[in-house]
């Protein structure tokens, strides 16, 4: 326990703390849409299309002093240039979603392996910590960048919540309401192309789909309403993200596959949990269906 109080006075641990407080604020309200819609691999394929942007802004730092770019805003750059190429409906018409993803998914990582390895590139040499993310990194300005964007997050999503949740359940009911649904699926893309952003700095840009499904998919074993989906999917990432975190610190371990791997079994026991309810549960049915029956007969 002293080891804890100690570690919790130090200023990196706040603001790992409070990074991952903003990943899951993500994770309960976009991470629920996500989960919902079926759009795992659209995320997946921004995620890592956003590798390109933060190998430019590397680059822009070395070659041309750039200072000011920051590796998240080359992110969310290239995530929003993929959100729009993927919600485009020139594109849908033409293209096969998945083919699309692929393309967009292998390009970016080759563009930020690209520049990455530049001799003009500053900074980071070794893409690891973009990849598999570090949370102990998280700067004081990155905590700044990563609030502006989930403060975006909440006021798109509820500014949209009823087109969103129309859409998010059945996009031919959403047509025929008259709700504007390419606009819809190009706002849903945006804001899943922030979220992306704001993840990265916790668990990296292979790992984001974890932090975009696993809390919520847990949520939604247990209930089918989208509010209470996305507020238990957010208090079930706090509690993980911030257990993992502290788990990593204490370990040694990386704090991206520490995060991760806590969110994968507590998925496990979510399943098996969920398993006994429906068998205990079941059981009860039958017992109340025999003795109603045995009552009828008599």
């Amino acid at each position: 326990m002293t080891d804890i109080l100690a570690f919790l006075d130090l200023v990196f641990v706040q603001r790992m703390f409070i990074a991952g407080f903003l990943a899951s604020l993500v994770c309960g309200t976009i991470g629920t849409y996500v989960v919902v819609r079926r759009n795992v691999f659209i995320a997946g394929g921004i995620s890592h299309t956003t590798f390109g942007g933060i190998g430019l802004a590397y680059y822009l730092q070395g070659a041309y002093g750039w200072t000011w770019f920051d590796p998240l805003l080359g992110a969310v750059l290239f995530a929003l240039g993929a959100a729009f190429v993927l919600s485009t409906g020139w594109v849908r018409s033409r293209i096969r979603e998945d083919s699309t993803i692929g393309v967009i998914w292998v390009v970016g990582m080759a563009i930020g392996s690209l520049f990455l390895a530049l001799p003009e590139s500053t900074g980071m040499k070794d893409p690891t910590s973009i990849l598999f993310g570090d949370i102990l990194l998280v700067g004081s300005s990155d905590l700044y960048i990563m609030a502006g964007f989930v403060l975006l997050i909440y006021v798109l999503t509820i500014l949209f919540y009823k087109d969103l949740q129309i859409l998010a359940f059945d996009e031919e009911f959403a047509r025929i309401s008259g709700i504007r649904v390419d606009m819809m699926n190009l706002v849903m893309s945006i804001l899943i192309a922030l979220s992306i952003t704001v993840l990265i700095k916790v668990v990296g840009v292979v790992l984001i789909i974890a932090m975009l499904t696993i809390p919520a998919a847990i949520a939604n074993l247990f209930t089918r309403d989208l509010k209470f989906m996305m507020l238990w999917a957010t208090i079930i990432g706090i509690i993980l993200t911030g257990g993992g975190s502290l788990l990593s610190l204490m370990a040694d371990t990386p704090s991206g596959a520490t995060i991760v791997l806590l969110m994968g079994g507590a998925f496990l026991i979510s399943l098996v949990v969920k398993g006994a309810i429906k068998r205990i549960t079941g059981k009860v049915g039958t017992k109340k269906g025999k003795s109603v029956g045995t009552a009828s007969s008599v």
